[in-house]
This record gives structure tokens, sequence and C-alpha cells, in this order.
């Protein structure tokens, strides 16, 4: 199997989690549907493709910023008694304003692994990844790119003991297995297909441990990269998690 290793750095970033509105908290990391969204939107591609992530890194620090944000409403009609009109593009819209607190990570070194399951996805993205801009996280989280560390690696089997240089996201059975402790976390992986703007998403999870780094594998078979670098893949295949 081959992947996509992309090291990546943001200086101020927020993973955002779902449901905080007037207090945006964050995730340690991103969450898989945030590196899906990624890869696939520096590809262009308008479906979902198969692929397994795994997501590691360290930060500083995380500090909460007070922004004053400025929002725009879907449509006019939905807020009648909302006295501010704006207009964008075309469209009449309602506008409101107010503060918000913000949690971000300061500092953030991030190493994915990105594999799809059609290998020239993987060739692809890599290109992309080394033409393109990157965003990840909210639309201004805007990351730079370690190209020396990005590259195609090989996913080798590994039954070494392995300390961990960076927080990761972890698969339960192994964090069982090493009694390991974390946090743990039902992630967000990608969302049903929608019709329209206004459709639900309903999206599918998978389950994680995240651990600090400095922690132990030493009784569970792993996976590394070509380089010796730990990798943890999370996926969701055909209705089935992996």
């Amino acid at each position: 199997m081959r992947a996509v290793r992309i090291k990546l750095y943001q200086n101020m970033v927020n993973y955002r989690r779902e449901l905080s509105f007037g207090y945006v908290q964050t995730y340690p990391l991103p969450t898989p549907s945030m590196i899906k969204g990624m890869a696939h939107g520096l590809l262009n591609l308008d479906k979902y493709h198969n692929l397994k992530i795994s997501i590691q890194g360290n930060y500083s620090s995380v500090v909460t910023n007070m922004q004053k944000v400025y929002k725009f409403d879907r449509d006019r009609a939905s807020r009648p008694n909302n006295p501010y009109d704006v207009i964008v593009g075309n469209a009449n819209k309602t506008a409101m304003h107010g503060v918000m607190f913000v949690d971000e990570i300061v500092d953030m070194e991030l190493m994915l692994h990105i594999s799809f399951d059609e290998d020239n996805l993987n060739e692809q993205l890599l290109e992309a990844v080394r033409r393109k801009t990157v965003v990840l996280g909210r639309n201004e989280d805007i990351a730079q790119v370690d190209f020396e560390g990005t590259n195609l690696v090989d996913i080798l089997s590994s039954n070494n003991e392995y300390r961990l240089p960076y927080s990761i996201y972890l698969n339960p059975e192994i964090c069982r297995n090493e009694q390991l402790e974390g946090t743990h976390y039902r992630l967000p992986f990608y969302y049903e297909p929608v019709s329209s703007f206004n459709d639900k998403r309903i999206f599918r999870y998978v389950d994680a441990v995240y651990i600090a780094k400095g922690n132990k594998i030493q009784y569970s078979d792993v996976i590394i990269d070509s380089d010796g670098n730990l990798v943890s893949f999370l996926s969701i295949k055909n209705g089935c998690l992996r």
C-alpha cells in the first residue's frame, strides 16, 4: 500500500467542534472529515472516493481569541424582523453581527497520511499539494507545506516498540491492548450526498482515541511508513468501519 505523507504548519488555527457557537471550541487535531474535504477539494472531486486517513501533530498552546463576526442569512424570508439588508451577488440577504470567543491552536505541526483506494489519486494529490494553496480548518486557515517531508511513501507492518513523537488519533483497539489513557472521540468522517444547500448533512462517524505524545506502544502490531513514522489509519468503507 502507498500513501501520501503531508507535513503542514499552521500558526493560528481552529478545527471547529460541531455545536459550539458563541464560544467556538476546537478539536486538538483536525477531524477525518476536514482532511477528507481538504484532499477532495485539492483534487476537485465532486463525489466521495474511499480513502484512509492518519492524523497526528503537536502544538505549542491554545489561546482564546475574541472576534467580531458578521453573518449573512440564507434568505430574507427567514429573518422577517431583521432590519439589516445586504445584497450578496444577486440575492437580498439579512445581516447579523456580534462578538464570539474562538479557541485557536498556536504553532500546529501536522503529519498526515492519506491513502486513496485508487492509487492514481495518491499521485495526483501529491502534485496538487505541491502546486495549490492548502487550507485546513476555517477558510482563513492556510497551511504552510513542508515540501521536504511531503512525499509518496510505502506503508509497512511493524511489531517493534514505538514511542509517540506526536499526539495522535489511535484506533481504540490498540489503546485497549496497550492500556493507554486518552480522550475518546466519535469523529465525523464524511456526510451522505446532498442535492441542495438546504439539505441536512447526515454524517458518518469513526471512533478514535486522542493519545498524547510520549506514550509507548509495545504489545501491538502497528504500521509505519517507509521512513519509520507511525501510521494509524481511520477509515469507513462500504458502510463498515475498519
